[in-house]
């Protein structure tokens, strides 16, 4: 992997883990978690996130 598909691949990985606790901390306050809850629930959507399904576009 050179510098630069890993410099992309870790962009991507960064926006995809972005993207999931988001989703997730929204998610989470609108269902009524205080905002203790909607930053666990963001966390743990970042742990979930796959990281081998990352695919670093060109």
């Amino acid at each position: 992997m050179t510098e630069q598909q890993a410099r992309q691949w870790a962009e991507a990985t960064r926006a995809a883990c972005k993207e999931a606790a988001q989703t997730a901390f929204e998610e989470a306050s609108m269902l009524g978690l205080c905002q203790e809850g909607a930053i666990e629930a963001a966390l743990s959507a970042i742990e979930m996130v796959d990281v081998n399904g990352i695919k670093a576009e060109p």
